[in-house]
């Protein structure tokens, strides 16, 4: 290959990179619009916590630093949360090998016997958390529920939605992919 075509050839390679860069710095936005989750813009530190599960073993989002989680606020008594749960539980099939955990934390007051009764009957085995205190609704700034938010590896909220979604739209899948594949 002569000397003009190699450089020739390498200006199109960088051309090609640059439109494929900025392609993809825009296409986490898209995909964020595309299932209604508003973006975190300034990217701010996910608030700490530390709730009891199901068998009452503390919780603390600081051990998930490094993979994705989806955190979701829900209660036995919301239409919208029990209509979103089956995606959820379908989310929560796929990804959870996939360097990526999914957390949600039940606001019921009544505490743990009617959140574990509920997940029984819907044979529901995605992560639960408790805070019949609503302590994390404020740290959180949640105004309604169901509401989701998305962290990223490095503790980051990325994305807000609030109300009810179809977790296994595609869009959610590919936005997740693109969160987990995210290098530094």
């Amino acid at each position: 290959m002569s000397f003009p075509k190699a450089i020739l050839l390498f200006m199109l390679i960088v051309a090609t990179a640059i439109v494929f860069r900025v392609e993809a710095s825009g296409g986490e936005d898209e995909l964020l619009r595309k299932i209604g989750a508003k973006p975190i813009k300034d990217k701010k530190k996910a608030p700490a916590f530390s709730l009891p599960d199901l068998n009452g073993k503390k919780v603390e989002l600081k051990q998930y630093k490094g993979k994705v989680v989806f955190l979701n606020f829900w209660a036995t008594w919301c239409g919208p949360c029990k209509e979103e749960m089956p995606s959820m539980e379908a989310l929560y099939q796929e990804f959870k090998d996939k360097g990526f955990v999914f957390l949600t934390i039940s606001v019921d007051y009544e505490g743990l016997k009617p959140v574990k009764e509920f997940l029984q009957k819907h044979r529901y085995t995605f992560p639960v958390l408790l805070d019949p205190k609503c302590d994390t609704l404020d740290s959180f700034e949640v105004k309604g529920i169901p509401t989701t938010l998305i962290i990223d590896k490095f503790g980051r909220m990325r994305a807000r939605v609030v109300s009810g979604r179809d977790w296994k739209h595609p869009d959610v899948i590919e936005l997740l992919n693109l969160l987990i594949q995210e290098k530094g």
